[in-house]
């Protein structure tokens, strides 16, 4: 069982997205400038994403456009991830102006980002359901202290598991695709056991610093009320998250600005730390085998 450098992983994550950071900009501004309009189409005309739709047609509606959105951007970063990843692994070579290409490998990627979604979707379904059971059972039988305690662990394990689940699954998705030409994210699962934590920090070593930016880029853009505690009454609480969501609504051109100067960064860092962990993880699975170059 091979395990992934951390160090050095994060090393060559930071040295090939800022050796490169040209040649990934050329790669992914379409993508990312028709991502960036896909999110403005909703205020663009003069409309409010998160107001409650007054009737169940309307959130039908709402729903349905949300989701063909969200696919279409799925897509849009599939396009974007295929050039990116084989830059990182030396499968591609040279700089880059412009590109949008739609071919087999982007297509199979963008399945393996949809299954990926509708796996998560799943559990997170999944544990509210588990919570609304726990809950009527609590109900049910009154109140004890040591059930009360025992069902917080359960939702918390099973909170857990779904975090360990989305980072073995996510990790490896981009490579496995690009490289072995299939759908499969039992591959990235077997490949990555038993470097759950390496990961983990592997991740944070990438993409901590980003976030940081993007936090101080939101503070900078819509004031630090923005992320003030929320009262601790529901009602309130409900209507202070509202706020925020109308206030980052009236900050959106400034915040997708933001957004498109950091994704670069973010991009490289994150698919660079992915492909070279699965050029590691795969030549250790396979016998004789030798790392990818470049």
């Amino acid at each position: 069982m091979n395990k992934i450098p951390v160090l050095e992983t994060i090393a060559s994550a930071y040295r090939f997205t800022f050796t490169n950071l040209g040649t990934i900009i050329g790669l992914s501004w379409v993508g990312l400038v028709l991502i960036a309009v896909l999110q403005f189409l909703p205020y663009a005309f003069g409309g409010d994403p998160f107001a409650t739709p007054e009737n169940a047609t309307a959130q039908g509606h709402r729903g349905l456009t949300n989701f063909a959105s969200t696919l279409l951007m799925l897509l849009l970063y599939s396009i974007i991830y295929v050039p990116v990843t084989q830059q990182a692994l030396g499968l591609r070579k040279g700089p880059a102006l412009w590109h949008f290409s739609l071919g087999m490998t982007e297509f199979r990627l963008f399945g393996a980002f949809v299954l990926f979604l509708l796996i998560m979707m799943a559990m997170i379904v999944g544990m509210g359901l588990l919570s609304l059971v726990l809950g009527g059972i609590t109900l049910t039988m009154g109140k004890n202290a040591i059930l009360a305690l025992v069902f917080a662990l359960i939702v918390l394990a099973a909170l857990l598991g779904i975090i360990y689940a989305i980072v073995r699954l996510g990790y490896l998705i981009a490579p496995v695709t690009v490289v072995e030409n299939h759908v499969s994210l039992i591959r990235g699962w077997m490949l990555t056991a038993g470097n759950f934590w390496r990961i983990v920090a592997v991740l944070l070593g990438v993409l901590l610093p980003i976030y940081l930016l993007y936090l101080i880029g939101l503070i900078a853009i819509a004031g630090p009320q923005l992320f003030a505690p929320l009262p601790p009454e529901t009602a309130q609480a409900q209507q202070a998250l509202m706020q925020r969501f109308a206030m980052i609504g009236r900050h959106m051109p400034g915040y997708l600005g933001l957004t498109l100067i950091l994704a670069p960064f973010s991009i490289g860092l994150a698919v660079s730390a992915s492909a070279f962990g699965y050029r590691t993880l795969a030549a250790g699975a396979q016998p004789g085998a030798k790392p990818a170059a470049g």
